[in-house]
């Protein structure tokens, strides 16, 4: 299995979630590197 990767650093609300989530991306983490900054890292399986 091969996995592709995304990671957002702007503000995400619950409709671009569900976008991303409909185009088949998990969230698998969140990191706060700085005071108010969000960093959602997500992946996917690779499509074919």
């Amino acid at each position: 299995m091969r996995w592709e990767y995304l990671v957002v650093t702007e503000t995400l609300d619950a409709n671009s979630l569900n976008e991303l989530g409909a185009e088949g991306w998990d969230l698998v983490a969140v990191v706060s590197p700085a005071h108010f900054v969000l960093h959602h890292f997500f992946k996917r399986e690779v499509r074919v």
